[in-house]
């Protein structure tokens, strides 16, 4: 068979499905098809998902979908706020049997209705903007992120966690990091600011580096 072939195309000979039917379908209804767990990166956002066929007794990869963050300019009442989360958008990948894409399709972006957030002091002053899609997504990263590091580094997490337990968990409801990021800065324990100063295996970037850039 040759390596340049696409997977699905397999698929479609083998048990006579009309490839053009696929396009648009849930790839998650098709019982040849495994659903793979969605892979999330340290930051808790959601990179990819992929679906597998078995051959020969092997999985092999025939779908992914591939996920993004739409950051962009908005204009609200004709003032331009650039740098804002607007929405997110989906590619669908068929991968051929060297794990090369083939061909690629790319989902209508979903485009969130945002509302402004004003400063609490100032509510003449917009922040920034949000929507109920838009927090719902951003918890998920936020909770993610959090399993991400409780399964890399337990004993971090923990003296992460005992040391700031209330402003964490505040930080984890509301994503309001800024108490969180200013005891962090501010940390006078001697020992617990020796183990930020560590650095990461791997990473060129020391702990308390790696604990600021996963936080929203």
């Amino acid at each position: 068979m040759s390596e340049a072939r696409i997977v699905i195309d397999y698929i479609q000979e083998q048990i006579g499905i009309n490839l053009d039917t696929l396009i648009d379908k849930d790839f998650s209804q098709f019982s040849w098809l495994t659903e793979r767990e969605p892979i999330v990166d340290m930051k808790g956002q959601k990179v990819s998902k992929s679906y597998y066929v078995n051959f020969r007794g092997k999985e092999i990869e025939a779908v992914r979908i591939e996920y993004k963050k739409l950051i962009g300019d908005y204009v609200y009442e004709g003032v331009l706020y650039s740098n804002t989360f607007i929405g997110v958008s989906k590619d669908k990948l068929w991968l051929r049997w060297d794990g090369t894409t083939a061909k690629s399709k790319a989902d209508q972006n979903y485009i969130f209705t945002l509302q402004p957030i004003f400063d609490t002091t100032d509510t003449a002053l917009v922040v920034g903007f949000s929507s109920r899609a838009q927090r719902k997504i951003l918890k998920e990263e936020r909770y993610n992120a959090d399993d991400w590091l409780q399964s890399q580094n337990p004993t971090l997490y923990l003296l992460l966690y005992n040391a700031y337990t209330s402003l964490y968990d505040s930080y984890l409801r509301s994503g309001n990091k800024t108490a969180l990021v200013d005891a962090i800065n501010s940390e006078t324990d001697v020992n617990l600011n020796e183990i930020f100063e560590r650095n990461v295996y791997g990473l060129n970037i020391t702990i308390k580096e790696l604990i600021l850039m996963n936080l929203q």
